[in-house]
């Protein structure tokens, strides 16, 4: 599933691309599969048609991209999430349609923005504010300060895989890095936020910070070849049964929560 680093390298790509996004302006909007949008149709496709591309923003996994009308007195926000397999690409109108495209929007500049999502989980959605969505979620885990998540861990008595998996908790952390996270910090999954000290509560802290600025700055990781150009080497995420890169334990896949974790052993200190 696309977590925080792949959806921040989508909205890069499609903010820094050589033509970007912003300021096109949508000249048709072609839905390919009904349930993809959240809410009613007529008024998406109403909203969006003539309307322009003026931002893109990110809160966890969400993007969230604002559009005005042509005169510019008006604002509307689309709400994407990726969900499992979804992938957003900017392209040339003539290009070839994929098998799963669910939405297709077509640009001025001969360009079409495409989001293509083989298991059919992806939503999109009309809101009035981001706040609609957000409102519910947690600081996005990629703008949080350590001194905001001390507070936020020090008031939580619940096992650290479950709590970083929350979205009311933290934003943007999902089943990958929150793996990666803990075995950073040297931190079993099953371990309860109130029994780690300070300093362990501190390299917790700055592995989250840690993992999640690396994992964007290469563009997130490539598993299951999701985000082909995901470049973040996963240290336990999907390597059970193989050697620690650290003491070359053997790495061990266990259910936690309803959800497949991955730890080391040796390296990652239990405190229940």
């Amino acid at each position: 599933m696309p977590e925080l680093p792949e959806v921040e390298s989508v909205l890069r790509c499609l903010r820094d691309a050589p033509i970007s996004i912003i300021g096109r302006t949508v000249l048709k909007v072609n839905i390919l599969r009904e349930n993809v949008i959240t809410g009613d149709q007529q008024q998406f496709v109403s909203a969006l048609t003539g309307s322009v591309f003026k931002e893109i923003r990110r809160h966890g996994k969400y993007l969230f991209f604002r559009f005005t009308e042509s005169c510019g007195t008006k604002s509307v926000w689309m709400m994407l999430h990726l969900r499992m397999t979804g992938k957003l690409f900017l392209v040339p109108e003539n290009e070839a349609q994929l098998k799963h495209t669910r939405l297709s929007l077509l640009l001025d500049k001969g360009l079409a923005l495409r989001f293509d999502d083989p298991r059919a989980f992806g939503r999109v959605q009309l809101v009035q504010s981001i706040a609609e969505i957000t409102g519910r979620l947690g600081p996005d885990g990629l703008c949080l300060e350590q001194t905001e998540l001390l507070q936020r861990l020090a008031k939580q008595k619940r096992q650290l895989k479950p709590l970083l998996l929350d979205q009311g908790f933290v934003a943007g952390i999902g089943n990958i890095y929150a793996d990666e996270i803990l075995f950073r910090a040297k931190l079993h999954p099953c371990s309860r936020a109130d029994r780690l000290d300070s300093q362990e509560l501190t390299l917790l802290c700055t592995a989250i910070t840690e993992v999640l600025q690396q994992a964007v700055s290469l563009k997130g990781a490539n598993i299951d070849g999701v985000f082909e150009a995901g470049m973040f080497p996963v240290a336990v995420y999907g390597r059970a049964k193989q050697p620690c890169p650290v003491c070359s334990a053997l790495i061990q896949r266990e259910k936690l929560a309803g959800r497949g974790t991955h730890f080391c052993p040796v390296c990652q200190i239990c405190k229940i």
